[in-house]
């Protein structure tokens, strides 16, 4: 089965995960079933179907539901008139547990009869991948769209080592993860050493080199670029360097001392500072959000010297797709809505296509392209504080 095939499996699958004696469901429904049956003490119990605040769908809380009723079986009778202790529960997760927080009353009357909160570790070398309804585009299809359960974050960067294997910067380590049927797979998860700084806000970069089976890493906590050696399910690392080796800039990039922006001579784009650079070199986002593009035409100015059009902004991210085109988030405010922007580099102007909505503030962009299509993935930090993967599979729309 192709990767791209493989994805849209996955994402049916993670609408009914499979409840094993060691799963997180499982657990959760024993552990609320032991609750429930001690306080209703032989009174006949309502179960409603649990609120789902996991964004996983439907399908995982009419399972916990039924994994609930299951468990007390032959101990509370379920029933939904007369007498009864009715159970209205929330279920939520964190990047390492699942809580399923309960409200037991007395009906007739309302009255508060307890509190009830369990949790269940969750599996942090496997993310189940929950489908998400896609956009429908004008110029782009989303073919597929799935989500991930919340990840350790901050996440700084992304970056697609194959098709179907996704790196990702953490502020202290590189985590390598496998698409397989279930989901994302931990492959391996290695600790980036050395002295690292307090700085204001993390920041980071990775840079994948096919023919050397390589990764670099850089964050703004430390002076040294990382090198990583990519074996398998294997993450070693090789050695370091002074600065991160980039496409289109002889000298590398750093991150100036204590701040966010990376500085380097790119080709056709200057010396910067830069917050974000293209994973070819051509393309950056200067430090006011401005989008820049090497083969865009300069802007022109006016008599009193103020632009004659205006500039393109964005936000800190970029990712480089097919046929001219490239990703970027929006220049949307922390804490308010943000998208994914897709432009259009034709004729060597600066073009929006598409506006694809995201959850939460884009915090690194990361894709992989083939032919006519792109696998892209974003790091989206909600509006909880909690940081999921948003992967989506693109095609342009044929004319």
């Amino acid at each position: 089965m192709r990767p791209m095939a493989a994805l849209l499996v996955a994402a049916r699958m993670a609408l009914a995960p499979p409840a094993t004696a060691e799963s997180p469901l499982e657990v959760l429904a024993a552990r609320l079933a032991e609750q429930i049956a001690a306080l209703a003490a032989g009174q006949p119990v309502e179960l409603s179907v649990p609120e789902d605040r996991t964004g996983r769908g439907s399908a995982l809380v009419l399972d916990l539901r039924a994994l609930v009723a299951a468990r007390l079986a032959g101990r509370v009778v379920l029933a939904t008139e007369g007498p009864r202790l009715r159970v209205a529960s929330v279920v939520s997760e964190s990047p390492r547990q699942l809580v399923l927080s309960a409200r037991v009353v007395e009906e007739p009357g309302g009255r508060l009869v307890d509190l009830v909160s369990v949790s269940a570790s969750a599996d942090a070398t496997l993310l189940g991948l929950a489908a998400v309804s896609g956009p429908a585009g004008r110029e782009v299809e989303v073919v597929s769209a799935v989500r991930t359960p919340p990840l350790e974050g901050p996440i700084l960067h992304l970056a697609f080592v194959s098709q179907d294997r996704l790196a990702v910067l953490l502020p202290e380590a590189v985590a390598l993860f496998r698409w397989e049927h279930s989901g994302l797979a931990l492959d391996a998860r290695l600790a980036l050493t050395g002295l690292f700084t307090t700085v204001r806000s993390p920041a980071g970069v990775l840079l994948w080199v096919p023919g050397e089976e390589a990764l670099w890493a850089l964050t703004n906590r430390s002076p040294k670029a990382v090198l990583l050696g990519i074996q398998g399910d294997r993450v070693s690392r090789r050695g370091d360097g002074a600065a991160l080796p980039w496409p289109g800039c002889p000298g590398g990039l750093r991150y100036r001392p204590g701040t966010n922006l990376l500085e380097g001579t790119l080709a056709g784009l200057g010396a910067g500072p830069f917050l974000a650079v293209g994973s070819d070199g051509d393309v950056a986002v200067s430090p006011e959000g401005t989008l820049q593009a090497v083969d865009a035409p300069p802007r022109r100015r006016d008599l009193v010297g103020e632009p004659t059009a205006p500039e393109t902004r964005v936000g800190p991210t970029l990712a480089p797709l097919w046929g001219g085109l490239l990703a970027a988030s929006s220049p949307a405010p922390p804490g308010s809505e943000d998208a994914i922007l897709v432009y259009s580099r034709a004729g060597g102007r600066l073009a929006l296509l598409e506006s694809l909505p995201a959850s939460g503030s884009v915090r690194a962009l990361t894709a992989y392209v083939e032919g006519g299509t792109a696998r892209l993935a974003a790091a989206v930090e909600e509006t909880d504080g909690l940081t999921r993967l948003l992967l989506l599979d693109l095609r342009r729309r044929e004319p």
